[in-house]
């Protein structure tokens, strides 16, 4: 663990190696048995870790922890403690809400069905159930732990009020590098059973794993002085969940839930998701967002994110971004028979100059 000490934040001076590796591990409890489930019940998340170790040109935070009665995370400064080769989810938040099943063929816009019209433990949708966009409001809270110690750490858990549930989860994070050339960042995912044990392997719908979702969001980019307090790259609920500009990257062990149409994946729009219906929805609705099946044993499926700016002669370039977590409510492993499974989640950066 670094200590709490000023940086010589020279931009000349490379950051080693050049991988970021963020570990998420999510236990899923089922606390009534449902999950797309039918979406009345709630999968309760425990026991959240993350890690990621970076370098090689590329440094990740998961943002400045300030102090308060209740904490807060920002944006981090350029000099702040939260820059390391390795950050753990634990030392920034502790208790997480309860995650429903939601559904997007990109990671972005999301919407779930009534429950009403979920039946025959969670794996049918009546024709006719109403479905609805989900808002800023439907994201999973966390509960934000106090102000570093001197020495970077922190052990010490915010009393706040049991964090809402909701049906994705938002984690916010900055990378920076401060190579002279544009730096391309490619992410790749692994998800597995959290026993690790992959000796069976089954696809009759037993295995909630395979409705777990990543996507990785971008937010903005700047460059910012090797020697500044501020840190203008802030993310909102608003930034993470405004249409992207570009086609997001959805990560997953399968895409059972959506038909493949010219190379794209079909499926539901936020737009779409007005006073309208489930059958309605899937007769009519296409996407371009890239699909990543990732393997659960492997990275050998990459999948570029974002491109970093050359960075200054003291400066950093910083790009923000979030990492969303869902559910997946239309794959058929997202059912009340696999609501208690518990799973992991490993995501690897990778920064490559744009010339090589």
């Amino acid at each position: 663990m670094k200590t709490n000490e000023k940086k010589n934040t020279s931009a000349k001076k490379k950051l080693i190696p050049a991988v970021a590796m963020l570990t998420t591990s999510a236990v899923m409890l089922s606390t009534a048995t449902y999950a797309w489930f039918t979406m009345s019940r709630d999968a309760e998340v425990t026991g959240l870790e993350m890690a990621a170790t970076a370098g090689g040109g590329i440094e990740i935070s998961l943002g400045e922890i300030g102090s308060g009665t209740l904490g807060s995370i920002k944006e981090p400064s350029m000099d702040d403690v939260s820059w390391k080769s390795t950050v753990k989810l634990g030392e920034y938040y502790g208790n997480i809400g309860k995650l429903q099943p939601a559904s997007s063929v990109n990671g972005n816009n999301l919407f779930y069905a009534d429950d009403n019209g979920i039946i025959a433990g969670g794996k049918v949708v009546q024709n006719g159930t109403d479905v609805k966009a989900t808002a800023t409001t439907d994201e999973v809270g966390l509960s934000v732990k106090e102000s570093y110690d001197a020495t970077g750490t922190n052990t010490t858990l915010v009393t706040a009020a049991t964090p809402k549930n909701g049906r994705y989860l938002d984690i916010p994070m900055w990378i920076r590098t401060s190579k002279k050339d544009k730096t391309k960042v490619s992410c790749e995912v692994d998800i597995v059973d959290a026993s690790n044990d992959e000796s069976v392997k089954v696809n009759d719908g037993t295995e909630l794993k395979k409705a777990v979702r990543v996507s990785v969001i971008p937010i903005g980019k700047a460059n910012i002085t090797t020697t500044a307090n501020t840190n203008t790259l802030k993310i909102t609920k608003a930034d993470a969940y405004t249409s992207s500009t570009t086609n997001l990257n959805v990560y997953g062990l399968t895409f059972d839930s959506y038909s493949q149409k010219d190379g794209a994946n079909e499926g539901i729009s936020k737009a779409k998701t007005t006073e309208t219906t489930y059958s309605e929805l899937l007769d009519s609705i296409s996407a371009n967002t890239v699909s990543v099946v990732t393997g659960d044993e492997n990275h050998d499926d990459t999948a570029e994110i974002f491109t970093l700016d050359a960075a200054g002669d003291d400066s950093y370039s910083v790009q923000s971004f979030v990492v969303r977590v869902w559910l997946e409510g239309e794959s058929k492993f997202c059912n009340d028979a696999t609501a208690a499974q518990d799973w992991n989640i490993s995501l690897k950066f990778t920064g490559k100059d744009v010339t090589e």
